[in-house]
């Protein structure tokens, strides 16, 4: 029973997170579209310094979360 609970926990685990870090880059993505209007070419720059920032965060709690 343990080892089914702990799968469950796993897959849930799992598209909970995949829900959460989609939803972080629909945000980066909307104002980084925002920002790219408004300032032009550098924020570009600020665009992809914070998707490559959420993907090490997201990277580094899944490494985190599954040891």
């Amino acid at each position: 029973m343990k080892f089914l609970r702990s799968a469950g926990q796993q897959v849930i685990g799992l598209f909970v997170s995949d829900w959460v870090q989609s939803a972080v880059i629909l945000v980066i993505l909307a104002l980084g579209w925002l920002a790219v209007s408004k300032l032009g070419a550098p924020a570009l720059v600020a665009l992809v310094l914070l998707l490559s920032g959420q993907l090490v965060w997201f990277a580094r709690a899944e490494a985190r979360r599954a040891s």
